[in-house]
């Protein structure tokens, strides 16, 4: 079929980056793999992300083979992102206090589960700080959590808000896969129970952890967010695997649907079992996920995505908003009178609707409130 060409290649691994995460599981490690690993290595052109997985190489087999030159940059971008993280956790702690003493339960996301549970050791980036909490609990978080010094920036999606504690933000998530809100699902149920420095917090059982990272992931791909961070996401998602006591694709298969992420996992399932064939069979994801036309129309409506900057600049204030949304490919968004009416015209009836957008996202009622308050004059890039 002529959709076939949109197929899992949207991720674009390198060999390089592939060998790179066997490595990082691998009882040995060779000079020829090293060398492949670090020839011509620009440190600062370099995906950070890529340095950070190099230094947990070279901290695991004590810099054996790697040049004595580049040694102490890698260590120095190590550093760097240890001591971030380091300062930004500590106002996070004392949020998590304040929602013990509340008795709301909260579970640690992405980044921090792994960080602090699945893959311990690896020095990872950190933009912001992912948890969740129950959707009844929600309305009272925001407002235990919100201060002075903790301002609430409003819903940055319909499912999360954001907390901002200086340069960190807190994403204080209402429900954590976003397809369909945890209906009818036993996800905290089945969650455990962890100790987070002197605190009380959930992390997710290691199968729905695999699942929704790689619905992330995939999403990450398709709204080019993580352009930055390509490979990581494999050794993550292999460092999970290991905690998976008996991995079964069939289960696999029906969490990914009873979380409404079906397609997302068939995405990128398969590049893992590429990089891992000893671990996944190919051939059962294909025949348990069933790669029919409906997937490969997804994935073909899925890479019209775009996410728009809108830079506004009122009497006030100016700034820059992202706006997602699909488009058609077609369109050229370089005119300051590209009006609301020919953005809306052009919304595919799969895509997520302006005024929906509007609406959820910045708590306005309609199009042109969105277009008076937000934006005085604009430009697309």
């Amino acid at each position: 079929m002529s959709e076939q060409k949109y197929n899992h290649k949207i991720e674009q691994l390198t060999e390089r980056e592939k060998l790179l995460i066997k490595s990082l599981f691998s009882d040995t490690i060779t000079k020829q793999q090293v060398e492949s690993f670090t020839v011509g290595l620009n440190i600062e052109r370099e995906y950070n992300s890529y340095i950070l997985l190099l230094s947990y190489l070279g901290f695991h087999c004590d810099w054996k083979f790697f040049p004595k030159e580049i040694v102490p940059a890698i260590k120095a971008v190590n550093s760097y992102y240890q001591a971030e993280n380091i300062l930004g956790i500590k106002p996070l702690i004392e949020k998590i206090r304040i929602l013990n003493r509340a008795n709301i339960p909260v579970m640690l996301l992405k980044g921090l589960a792994l960080k602090y549970y699945y893959a311990k050791g690896y020095t990872r980036i950190m933009s912001d700080f992912d948890v969740a909490v129950p959707q009844d609990k929600y309305d009272e978080t925001i407002k235990l959590l919100s201060d002075k010094k903790a301002v609430y920036q409003g819903r940055a999606a319909s499912y999360h808000g954001e907390i901002k504690i200086g340069r960190k933000k807190i994403e204080v998530h209402r429900w954590i896969f976003k397809n369909n809100g945890e209906k009818d699902t036993d996800i905290w149920e089945r969650s455990y129970r962890i100790d987070f420095y002197g605190t009380s917090v959930y992390i997710m059982n290691p199968q729905d952890m695999f699942i929704h990272l790689l619905d992330n992931r995939s999403r990450d791909i398709f709204e080019g967010i993580l352009v930055n961070r390509k490979s990581n996401w494999l050794f993550d998602i292999r460092n999970i695997y290991n905690f998976i006591k008996n991995f079964d694709i069939q289960e696999i298969y029906s969490r990914a649907k009873e979380f409404s992420v079906l397609y997302s996992v068939m995405h990128l399932l398969p590049i893992f079992a590429e990089c891992f064939p000893e671990l996944v069979d190919k051939k059962k994801i294909e025949e348990v996920f069933s790669y029919s036309d409906k997937y490969y129309l997804w994935l073909r409506r899925n890479l019209r995505f775009r996410s728009l900057m809108i830079k506004y600049r009122t009497k006030y204030t100016q700034g820059a908003m992202l706006l997602p949304t699909r488009v058609k490919d077609a369109i050229i968004l370089n005119s300051t009178h590209y009006g609301i009416w020919r953005l809306e015209k052009d919304l595919g009836p799969f895509n997520l609707s302006l005024f929906r957008y509007c609406k959820e996202c910045l708590n306005v009622d309609s199009v042109t409130d969105f277009w008076k308050k937000y934006i005085a004059r604009i430009s697309f890039n």
